[in-house]
């Protein structure tokens, strides 16, 4: 299991920028949701960041 901070871009309303393994992604929050489901959305929202847990086959769909 890896885990992925997540916060948001500043200056946008639906770019995530992601932080796992040393390594940094942007994606939409639509396509985070779709990869984690809506609930990985919900932190996010009210904090600003969140700390997901992937397993190695969702990692593999943020490249």
């Amino acid at each position: 299991m890896h885990e992925l901070l997540c916060t948001w871009v500043p200056g946008t309303i639906d770019i995530v920028r992601l932080k796992v393994s040393g390594r940094t992604i942007e994606l939409t929050s639509t396509r985070l949701a779709r990869i984690f489901g809506p609930q990985a959305l919900n932190d996010l929202y009210l904090k600003g960041r969140t700390v997901l847990k992937a397993d190695p086959q969702q990692v593999a769909l943020l490249a």
